[in-house]
């Protein structure tokens, strides 16, 4: 199914915009110390790896269920409505991390913003996905 493969397409970049935030908050030097060491940075980090983690083993349950030849359409719409959603808010989150360097060319955070945003439109817009769900659920 196409929304999962971009439901993994979502994890992927999500999990850039993680590894991308992570290095540059160990690098980052503010005050005297790294910026993973203060608390709102590591806490921001802390969600982006738990709602990564979610995103991640619902688009394995959904790519299980289509291997094994079960109606996965339910599953597969979910999981490329969070796994956009997490993407998203995973570059967000890295970019506000990176602060105004976040904008610069130069760093790779502001490529990971572009194409996270791109998810939410790809295989359904992100709303017409939810109503699909809806219209699934209430079947």
């Amino acid at each position: 199914s196409a929304r999962i493969q971009t439901a993994a397409r979502a994890i992927g970049v999500a999990q850039s915009a993680l590894d991308i935030a992570m290095q540059y908050a160990q690098d980052r030097k503010q005050f005297g110390k790294s910026l993973i060491d203060f608390p709102r940075v590591s806490g921001k980090l802390a969600m982006m790896a738990v709602e990564i983690m979610v995103a991640r083993q619902l688009t394995y349950f959904s790519a299980w269920e289509k291997d094994n030849g079960h109606r996965c359409d339910l599953e597969a719409g979910m999981a490329k409505l969070l796994g956009a959603r997490v993407a998203w808010a995973a570059a967000d989150n890295g970019l506000q991390i990176h602060g105004g360097n976040g904008f610069a060319l130069e760093y790779k955070i502001s490529r990971v913003l572009c194409d996270a945003r791109i998810l939410n439109i790809f295989e359904g817009a992100a709303e017409i996905q939810a109503q699909v769900i809806a219209r699934r659920l209430l079947a």
